[in-house]
């Protein structure tokens, strides 16, 4: 019985790579938080195209430059970076339980991927009331924009899209130093 019971047994070689199975668990949240999320950033995106100043209804988000058409392409931007991070991440674990990388699992490339992954949709949330500050000042005090201020009108009315841009930069770039910053030991 002994000997027909040893077929099923292996011997069991190297150990397990707790690293990639670390990294392939956290690709697994990155995404399950990154589908949780989407529909606040779909909801804050309606939300800003459907923007109106309350002093002057005039004043919409088709009165900034360039802001319509980059809210438009804000939550497939956010869900193409959501599933890239995780399928980042789920190669990093792969590759990391198969011996062709390293990890440190630093507390501060988690932060940094975790930050990437909230940031933006906070910064959406948020970004009606810049909005409103912006609008501000482009109503005016009813005329609209002072002419005695040189090139403010044309800059102004570009800062609401250079303001979701940077949020879209502030999250790609933390997104890649928290990835960088784990996988930074890879092929010692």
């Amino acid at each position: 019985m002994k000997k027909a019971l040893s077929v099923f047994h292996v011997a069991e070689k190297g150990s397990m790579n707790l690293g990639g199975t670390l990294m392939l668990g956290i690709s697994m949240v990155f995404l399950a938080v990154g589908f949780i999320m989407f529909p606040n950033i779909t909801t804050a995106t309606d939300s800003i195209l459907a923007y109106a100043y309350s002093a002057n209804a005039a004043i919409t988000d088709a009165t900034y430059t360039g802001l319509t058409s980059i809210v438009g392409i804000t939550p497939l931007l956010a869900l193409l970076g959501y599933v890239a991070v995780a399928v980042l991440s789920g190669f990093m674990g792969i590759k990391m339980m198969k011996g062709g990388a390293n990890v440190h699992m630093d507390p501060g490339g988690l932060l940094m991927l975790g930050i990437g992954l909230i940031f933006f949709a906070i910064g959406l949330l948020i970004f009606p009331v810049a909005l409103d500050g912006i609008s501000s000042v482009v109503h005016g005090d009813g005329s609209g924009i002072s002419s005695s201020y040189t090139g403010l009108s044309s800059v102004i009315l570009l800062v609401p899209m250079l303001l979701l841009l940077s949020y879209v930069a502030a999250t790609v770039l933390s997104g890649y130093f928290g990835i960088k910053r784990l996988t930074s030991s890879t092929n010692d």
